[in-house]
C-alpha cells in the first residue's frame, strides 16, 4: 500500500484544525449593517468556467467576479507601455460567458517598471487602458460599474500611479478601486494614499520567497500580526481579499530560482523522479522536466499549501481590524457598495482543495 503523500497529510491536519477553528466561532463583530458581498478573484488569461467553479458560484451566493483584463507592461523595444495576456473567452458557450446576476470588475495589473516610465504620459496611457479594458469587457458580454487597479507602487513612483489614477477615473467615468498592500497601510504616510473610492487589502503574500523551511510567503500570521495595528484608521473604504491558492518553489543551492505557478503541490508525490523529503519538501533525484521547467538533480521543490485552515485562520486574523459596518449605512450603490469579501482565485484546483462548507465558513469570518 502506498504511503499517504504529504498533501493528503497535511488535509488532515488541516481538517482538524478547521473543526477546532469553526468550533470557537466567528470573532465578535457588531452584527448591525448589510452582510459583506462575496467574490472571487479570476486570474487567467482564457474566461471558461468549469462545471465545479460555475456551481461554487451558485453554492457560495457569489455577486462579483473580479476579472484580470490584461496587465501593462514595459516594451524595451518599442519604449512604450505594452498591453499583454489580454483576457479572451474560451469559445461561444455559456461557459465562457460570466453567469446572470453577477457583476465583473475588471482589474488591470499595472507592473511598477511602467510608472518610472511614463510619469509625464498618464494621460494617453489612462487612454489606451480604458480603451482596452471596454474590448475585453465586451468579448465578455459584461459591462463593467466600476474599475480596479492592482500595482505595488512605492514612495517613488507614487506620483505616476496617483496621476493615472486620477485620469483613470476621469476617463472612465467609473468609481475606481485599487488593492492595497500590508506595507502600504503600514506606512502610508511615506506610500501615499491612492486617489480612489475604495482599496482591496490583499491579506496575502505577507514575505518574500525563502528557501527557510520555516518561511511561508502566503499566509504567515506572525508577519501579518506587525502589519494589524493601522488598518482600522486607514482613510479608504476597505474590501479584503483572502488567499485559498498553494504554489510550488524551485530551489536550487538554498536559493529561490523560480515559481512553479503551474505545479500543483499535489502532482509532485506521483512524479517518479521526486524523493519526497519533508512534509513540504521533495528533491529532485534526477534531472527532468515539469510543466516546461528544468528541474537539475538535487534540486529541492517547496510546497505552500493554503488548506481550510490557513484560509479560515486569515479570515479570522483580519477581521477584528477591519471597521465594522455602519449600524445605519447609506443606500448601497455602485458608487457605495458594501463591503467585499474576496477570495483569491477561482479555480478547479482550488476547490479540490476547499469544499464550498469550508469557504462558506471564511465569508462568515468577515463582517
Amino acid at each position: 500500500m502506498r504511503a499517504p503523500s504529504a498533501v493528503v497529510v497535511a488535509a488532515a491536519v488541516a481538517s482538524a484544525a478547521l473543526a477546532a477553528l469553526a468550533a470557537c466561532g466567528t470573532p465578535a463583530r457588531s452584527a448591525e449593517g448589510p452582510p459583506p458581498a462575496r467574490a472571487f478573484y479570476y486570474w487567467r488569461t482564457t474566461f471558461r468556467l468549469a462545471p465545479a467553479e460555475a456551481a461554487a458560484l451558485t453554492e457560495l451566493g457569489i455577486s462579483r467576479l473580479y476579472v484580470r483584463a490584461f496587465d501593462v507592461a514595459w516594451s524595451a523595444v518599442e519604449a512604450a507601455p505594452s498591453m499583454i495576456g489580454k483576457l479572451v473567452p474560451a469559445g461561444p458557450d455559456a461557459a465562457a460567458r460570466v453567469p446572470a446576476g453577477i457583476e465583473v470588475v475588471p482589474v488591470v495589473f499595472l507592473r511598477e517598471e511602467v510608472l518610472r516610465h511614463t510619469a509625464q504620459r498618464t494621460v494617453g496611457l489612462a487612454a489606451d487602458i480604458w480603451a482596452e479594458v471596454g474590448r475585453r469587457m465586451q468579448l465578455l458580454g459584461a459591462t463593467p460599474r466600476e474599475l480596479q487597479l492592482d500595482c505595488d507602487w512605492t514612495d517613488t513612483t507614487q506620483e505616476a500611479f496617483f496621476d493615472l489614477a486620477r485620469e483613470l477615473r476621469r476617463v472612465a467615468g467609473l468609481p475606481l478601486g485599487a488593492t492595497i498592500r500590508l506595507h502600504q497601510i503600514k506606512y502610508r504616510e511615506r506610500t501615499g494614499v491612492p486617489p480612489v473610492e475604495r482599496g482591496m487589502l490583499m491579506f496575502y503574500n505577507m514575505g518574500p520567497f525563502s528557501a527557510d523551511p520555516e518561511a511561508r510567503a502566503i499566509f504567515d500570521p506572525a508577519s501579518a500580526a506587525r502589519y494589524l495595528a493601522r488598518v482600522a484608521e486607514y482613510p479608504l473604504p476597505l474590501d479584503v481579499a483572502l488567499p485559498i491558492w498553494s504554489w510550488t518553489l524551485h530551489l536550487r543551492d538554498d536559493r529561490v530560482i523560480g515559481l512553479l505557478q503551474s505545479t500543483d503541490p499535489d502532482e509532485l508525490a506521483a512524479q517518479p523522479f521526486l524523493v519526497r523529503a519533508a512534509p513540504d519538501r521533495y528533491v529532485a533525484a534526477e534531472s527532468a522536466f515539469l510543466h516546461g521547467a528544468m528541474i537539475r538533480q538535487g534540486d529541492v521543490l517547496k510546497i505552500e499549501v493554503t488548506g481550510p485552515a490557513e484560509a479560515l485562520a486569515a479570515a479570522r486574523q483580519i477581521a477584528p481590524h477591519l471597521p465594522p459596518s455602519p449600524a445605519n449605512p447609506p443606500p448601497s450603490t455602485p458608487a457605495n457598495p458594501p463591503r467585499t469579501v474576496a477570495l483569491f482565485d477561482l479555480s478547479e484546483r482550488n476547490l479540490a482543495r476547499h469544499a464550498p462548507a469550508t469557504l462558506d465558513q471564511v465569508f462568515r469570518a468577515v463582517r
